[in-house]
């Protein structure tokens, strides 16, 4: 009976805490927007939408159940590194989020090299469902990371410019 209790209390103290400190970690962390700039969501208005080094042309269009957003990004290549020419690396990704910034869904897409050009665009579609739409006004809102070179082999030259904007964890 004694070794029953101290087991018993070994589970209390020892084994539950670990369990519950475990199961807390594995939950997913609310992701938020509230720091980057986005507009509230309307359909088949085109809308334009300006980040720190990127400006997102868009559409939200209905498909089905999910807002499909569609439109172009550019980069603002006056506030990049005069050496930079090579985009060695970009993803970008499209946030729905509620007033306060906390994102509902979200949705990424990632893109291969292409020449810093403020006249070409990355073209992009992203799909976007929440969990339930309620009664909330919505927002979109845009995220990107982006490595930018001196060319498109560059080695043992400049470093890598990197410049990211996406949702945190709160």
């Amino acid at each position: 009976m004694r070794n029953r209790t101290r087991a018993l209390v070994i589970v209390r103290v020892v084994v539950l805490p670990l369990m519950c400190a475990l199961l807390w970690g594995c939950a997913q962390t609310p992701l938020t927007v509230r720091h980057l700039p986005r507009d509230p969501w309307s359909l088949e208005e085109p809308h334009s939408l300006h980040t720190r080094f990127m400006r997102f042309d868009y559409q939200v269009i209905p498909v089905g159940d999910r807002a499909g957003v569609k439109g172009w990004a550019y980069l603002d290549v006056g506030k990049l590194p005069p050496w930079a020419s090579w985009v060695e690396s970009v993803s970008l990704s499209a946030y729905l989020c509620d007033p306060g910034g906390r994102v509902v869904a979200e949705d990424s897409r990632t893109f291969l090299p292409r020449e810093v050009r403020a006249d070409e665009g990355i073209g992009f579609e992203f799909s976007l469902r929440p969990e339930t739409w309620g009664k909330k006004p919505l927002f979109i809102a845009f995220g990107y990371r982006l490595v930018i070179t001196e060319g498109r082999e560059a080695k043992g030259g400049r470093a890598p410019f990197f410049a990211s904007e996406d949702a945190m964890s709160r």
